[in-house]
């Protein structure tokens, strides 16, 4: 199947995607397609794909790959550790 600037899938619409939330295939293509969902964000508050226990790290990428995105998202968390106080002091 292809869609807006998407790669070919070998997914079926039955396919779950986001087994959290029990969302298939078909209605993150249905977000996109008929609803013009354009980013996983809009995917994710039409269809509530990633919003389950694991918050989009299991499905994450395969949602983003039916919307049709490509590139990783600005709303990607940046990598950090922990600080403490008093190296925070210090500086």
């Amino acid at each position: 199947m292809r869609g807006r600037g998407r790669q070919p899938t070998l997914s079926r619409n039955s396919t779950e995607v986001c087994r959290c939330e029990e969302i298939t295939a078909g209605r993150i293509r249905e977000a996109v397609d008929g609803l013009g969902a354009g980013d996983t964000r809009t995917v994710k508050l039409l269809t509530r794909a990633g919003m389950g226990w694991c918050q989009g790290r299991v499905c994450g990428p395969a949602v983003a790959h039916l919307a049709g995105v490509t590139e990783p998202g600005a709303g990607r968390r940046l990598l950090a550790c922990p600080v403490t106080l008093g190296e925070l002091a210090r500086e």
